[in-house]
């Protein structure tokens, strides 16, 4: 092999590689972009070409967590795997939900996901080695991820002597060994089933589905126009000049619903997770005049998870029932909805700070969960530092952080206890007072001298609304 092949092949392991980052690729993808650098690898039989393939092999072996180290630090019965996603590795986490963790890892760091009850997670920093990974669990979540020998205590043996004899002859090793050399045999079959024609199988029409609408009154969601759509899967689109795929997402509740998978997706810094109504005709929206739909999304217990945009309607009813319904399928419930402008989200869904100023902040709230959901601000938007120290009320994951805005500064109030909840989280519940409206340190610290502690943000909240402002 001259000195040009290998530079070809070394570009080609690049572009695979770099395939291999992106979120957007469906599992078939990934798996013959993995069987391609292995048959690159096999190829280069030049021993100082194989070392340069070393760091392209790493990617492919994807090691998650030595054995040994599992054993030695006693999480391996907890443990679920290593994720490159975070979106794949909260999917292994739902399906274990009362106790797990895993590790999402980027290039040669790794950070922790924990479940707590109740879904939620706790997530550790980034750390630069499993070793240290598993230190951290040690030492930060005891209370949430039991060890081996102390599950061993706690579950009772049911199985018979010569079950539990089997048991212990199974070699997880060896297991892993078989599905590695099985891979090739699966990935053909795989390319094979992707070959044939799909048979056609008409759909039956979806039930139409009764579900609370926005407001009081309870209406009938309106599907006759969805179940005339024709069925798309994987399909290229443009999105008003942006390249995409669209694939059904409720085939049986929204025939017309689609997901959309940006092709060229620019760096975000948080997740937005597209929805398309397509018309029965094809036709696309006028953009100039399109609205949007922005859902915040939770997790159970109530930590900041993601957005949904959903385009293709401008009727608040239908949006609202389809949202709803959707993310009631997944793991998070929808906090609040609201509407804008297509143009406005399109400029902004890349960066969480322009997305919440524009798309939250600055649109119209159309629904909320209940009269006390609150909308959930940014965590680079705040200085968590508090200025007044005193005692708060123990906090949950819904208990809003109470802020003040001076000038371009946000300041915590109240909210000490809710931060070190989850002091990562990308998001928090807040309620927001101005110091341009006369709300002043010295105010809020004659307001607290005079409430009893433990104090509640609801209370002094209440209180500094009620304040004399001439105190100040």
């Amino acid at each position: 092999m001259d000195v040009l092949e290998k530079a070809l092949l070394v570009d080609e392991l690049k572009q695979l590689i770099d395939g291999l980052d992106n979120d957007k690729q469906s599992l078939f993808e990934i798996a013959k972009a993995k069987q391609r650098i292995k048959d690159i690898c096999a190829s280069c039989d030049d021993p100082m070409f194989q070392d340069q393939l070393g760091t392209f092999k790493s990617v492919i072996q994807q090691h998650g967590f030595p054995i040994e180290e599992l054993t030695r630090y006693g999480y391996s019965t907890t443990y679920c795997g290593t994720f490159n996603f975070s979106s794949r590795l909260e999917e292994v986490l739902f399906a274990a939900p009362k106790m797990g963790w895993a590790a999402l890892r980027q290039a040669n760091h790794w950070q922790i996901w924990v479940v707590r009850p109740l879904l939620s997670f706790l997530r550790s920093p980034w750390l630069n080695s499993t070793e240290e990974a598993l230190q951290w669990i040690q030492k930060n979540a005891q209370q949430y991820v039991k060890t081996d020998s102390e599950l061993q205590n706690l579950i009772p043996v049911l199985e018979s002597p010569q079950a539990s004899n089997q048991a212990t002859h199974k070699d997880t090793l060896s297991a892993m060994r078989q599905q590695h050399a099985n891979f090739e045999a699966e990935l053909e079959a795989i390319i094979q089933e992707k070959l044939q024609a799909a048979p056609t199988i008409q759909p039956r029409p979806a039930k139409p589905i009764v579900k609370p609408s926005f407001g009081s009154r309870q209406n009938p969601r309106p599907t006759a126009n969805l179940n005339k759509a024709k069925a798309l899967s994987h399909s290229e689109f443009n999105l008003d000049g942006l390249q995409c795929r669209l694939e059904r997402a409720s085939p049986k509740l929204f025939p017309s619903l689609y997901r959309v998978e940006l092709e060229n997706p620019t760096d975000q810094n948080v997740k937005v997770e597209w929805l398309y109504l397509k018309a029965e005709n094809d036709e696309q929206p006028v953009w100039e005049t399109a609205q949007i739909f922005v859902a915040e999304q939770l997790y159970v217990q109530g930590q900041f998870s993601h957005y949904v945009a959903l385009i293709g309607t401008h009727s608040i009813e239908f949006a609202t029932n389809i949202l709803q319904t959707y993310t009631d399928q997944r793991h998070t419930r929808t906090n609040s909805i609201h509407q804008t402008s297509w143009n406005t989200f399109k400029q902004h869904y890349a960066q969480h700070e322009s997305l919440f100023n524009e798309c939250i902040m600055n649109a119209e709230l159309v629904w909320q969960r209940d009269e006390n959901a609150y909308p959930y601000i940014p965590a680079s938007f705040i200085n968590i530092q508090k200025f007044i120290p005193f005692n708060e009320v123990a906090a949950n994951f819904l208990t809003p952080i109470l802020l003040l805005k001076e000038r371009q500064k946000i300041r915590v109030i109240h909210g000490a206890e809710r931060i070190k909840l989850s002091p990562d989280d990308q998001a928090y519940p807040y309620l927001l007072l101005d110091r341009a409206d006369g709300y002043t340190w010295q105010l809020i610290r004659h307001v607290i001298s005079h409430l009893p502690q433990p104090i509640s943000v609801q209370s002094l909240f209440h209180a500094l609304e009620n304040a004399d402002m001439s105190t100040s």
